[in-house]
């Protein structure tokens, strides 16, 4: 079997406050163009970098906007510019009137080829370490589809922040071919354990690289905090590249062959047991 060649990612790491989104999608631009420098093939920015809406109110209807439509014309020109993926999400007005958490998938060309809707919503309104009735739900509604993109690179697909949680979206990227899985995240501190051991899970679980940026900083109006850590692992569920919680770019290359070597070593997908899976049989002691 022929080898492929090394894919560079390179991930952004970078603080966005709700009252300037003109200030973040500079500072994306920049981003994008040290990506651009690098010989980036993909670039992933966080998750809501546009602003994430967290300053309260409805700070992200003010936030939103369609696509195609500015951001995204930003996302393409600097994909044209350097022959490189970009994805990253931020709010979305939907045509039938709804707001979502969206990350637009750019081709190097400028292509749009799909967007990924946040499928698993942020809702924890019972947590006490941080602050009372944060539920995404009421300022978003979740998508309804998850989309692999077979492209001259690779297979990969997207996920954003809360779905890391969620191992059946993986196992379905993975049994559908998915070899990366871009990952923008605007993960809350301090569950500092959790990003470590979620994403090491699921690409050792699946077999499959995971590229996943983060939010660094502080929202100001809150004091919400994120994690930043931007982090790549491969299929083994090594880290190959990590980011500090500041901001940052971290670039790295990954041999994608590696996906091919090791579900070869052990065929995981072959040995599922979905017949299994989907009935539990409950036996209830007798006294």
């Amino acid at each position: 079997m022929t080898e492929r060649r090394p894919v560079t990612i390179s991930i952004a790491q970078f603080n966005a406050q709700d009252d300037d989104k003109a200030g973040n999608l500079a500072k994306a631009e920049r981003f994008l163009d040290e990506a651009g420098a690098r010989k980036s093939d993909i670039v992933v920015l966080p998750e809501l970098f546009t602003g994430t809406g967290f300053s309260g109110g409805n700070a992200h209807e003010a936030l939103a906007e369609p696509i195609p439509g500015p951001t995204f014309e930003m996302m393409a020109a600097a994909a044209r510019r350097y022959a490189m993926y970009v994805t990253g999400s931020f709010y979305e007005k939907g045509a039938d009137g709804r707001f979502y958490n969206t990350a637009p998938v750019v081709a190097p060309g400028g292509d749009l080829l799909g967007c990924y809707r946040k499928t698993h919503l942020f809702d924890v309104p019972n947590r006490t370490d941080l602050p009372p009735g944060i539920m995404e739900s009421r300022k978003v509604s979740p998508g309804s589809e998850l989309q692999l993109y077979d492209t001259n690179l690779c297979r990969f697909g997207v996920g954003i922040c809360a779905d890391i949680r969620f191992a059946e979206m993986f196992r379905a990227y993975a049994k559908a071919g998915a070899e990366l899985i871009l990952l923008p995240t605007a993960f809350l501190s301090p569950r500092f354990d959790h990003w470590d051991f979620l994403l090491k899970a699921r690409a050792t679980d699946n077999q499959m690289f995971i590229a996943a940026s983060g939010m660094t900083g502080k929202e100001k109006t809150t004091g919400i905090g994120f994690i930043g850590r931007s982090t790549v692992v491969d299929p083994w569920g090594v880290i190959l590249a990590g980011a500090p919680d500041e901001e940052a770019m971290l670039t790295t290359t990954i041999d994608l062959d590696q996906v091919r070597r090791v579900r070869n070593w052990w065929p995981l997908n072959d040995q599922l047991r979905d017949d299994l899976y989907r009935h539990v049989k409950v036996r209830a002691q007798q006294s």
